[in-house]
């Protein structure tokens, strides 16, 4: 093989392993897109992309998609003094349990799982419903401002409600605005 042949594969190469990279970071830098107003969170979960949060198992989910079903997100932090809102929470979210159409998860937001566990469990949050949102950065990337907050999306992924701030989950309220969103929703202009 001549010096010629050798370069022009060596450049082949190199060239396709940077493509490679950077289709790579492409595709897992896409989120879907928020509200024009950037006010509230993303309006519809089936717009593409990855937002991942970690399993109390350890697996990773992506929250991007069509869930077929009431997704109800509640971020929350692990460290707050006051776990009554958590709590709450849970007795609500144990109400919804057998509900084959509403999916209810906690989302811890924390630097790691240390604590979250046993702070969750203390609060009666099912370890099977917890999630870690490592350092905010999915909820950053959904507009989530305040925590706690609470993020409902009918079946198709459209946002049906959102809660900024402590929720009265002993309300009807909350329960409405989950029925509402069975019945599915248009898209928030």
């Amino acid at each position: 093989m001549n010096a010629a042949t050798r370069n022009r594969l060596i450049l082949g190469v190199v060239l396709a392993v940077a493509g490679a990279i950077l289709a790579y970071n492409m595709f897992f830098a896409l989120t879907p897109p928020r509200h024009a107003d950037h006010d509230h969170a993303i309006a519809k979960l089936d717009a593409g992309g990855f937002l991942w949060v970690e399993a109390a198992g350890g697996d990773r989910r992506n929250l991007v998609g069509v869930p077929e079903k009431v997704l109800v997100l509640h971020w929350f932090d692990p460290l707050s003094v006051d776990l009554s809102e958590q709590a709450a929470a849970a007795k609500f979210a144990a109400g919804l349990a057998n509900d084959p159409m509403v999916d209810f998860l906690f989302i811890a937001q924390a630097p790691s799982w240390d604590g979250v566990k046993a702070t969750a469990a203390s609060a009666g949050i099912p370890e099977d419903l917890l999630y870690l949102d490592l350092n905010s950065k999915t909820g950053d990337l959904c507009g989530v401002r305040r925590i706690p907050e609470t993020l409902v999306y009918d079946p198709q992924g459209f946002m049906a409600h959102q809660a900024r701030g402590p929720v009265a989950w002993n309300s009807p309220s909350i329960m409405a605005q989950i029925n509402r969103a069975r019945g599915g929703v248009d898209e928030i202009h």
